[in-house]
């Protein structure tokens, strides 16, 4: 017979180990933060028109540098996307959503801001009155909208006629 060892046990009191739980607590909390920080908002889904229906709004209702996306459908079965944004004064932006370059890779949001699909990035913003570049580059096409102190009216013609002229050649292009 041989003889048993015996197991010794492994008693570790609190003065030891403390510095394993403060640890492990310093790597919880980074975690919990990190995932508060980095979890998407709930965003607002973009409110869908009709053909020719224009949209009136009132300034004040609008949340600044948070933009508000509206769905207006060209033809059947092809819409676009457009937002409506006031800055933290009242300089207004009305554009397209997605650029004329990455137009089929469309955008997301993320807080306040409208990132192209492809580049992953913010677009840059053409500013009313501005011609944009002849070549397709990553810049927010605006549309035309009309002022009439706190009131805001985007025509639906004005959408129209400028995704015709911006993006008709672009999505033409892309069929080929």
């Amino acid at each position: 017979m041989t003889p048993r060892k015996r197991k010794r046990a492994l008693a570790i009191t609190w003065r030891e180990a403390w510095p394993i739980w403060l640890t492990f607590s310093i790597f919880f909390s980074f975690g919990v933060v990190g995932v508060w920080v980095l979890r998407p908002a709930t965003q607002i889904p973009s409110t869908e028109l009709l053909q020719g229906e224009d949209v009136a709004l009132n300034i004040g209702e609008l949340q600044p540098n948070l933009p508000r996306l509206f769905a207006y459908p060209l033809q059947p079965g092809q819409t676009t996307e457009y937002f409506v944004e006031r800055d933290a004064g009242e300089r207004i932006t009305i554009a397209f959503a997605s650029c004329r370059k990455c137009y089929r890779d469309g955008h997301y949001r993320q807080g306040g801001q409208i990132l192209c699909g492809r580049c992953n990035e913010p677009m840059m913003r053409a500013v009313a009155g501005q011609t944009p570049a002849s070549e397709k580059d990553c810049t927010q096409i605006p549309i035309p909208f009309e002022r009439s102190g706190e009131r805001l009216t985007i025509r639906a013609s004005s959408v129209r006629d400028t995704s015709m002229r911006w993006y008709e050649p672009v999505v033409s292009e892309k069929v080929r």
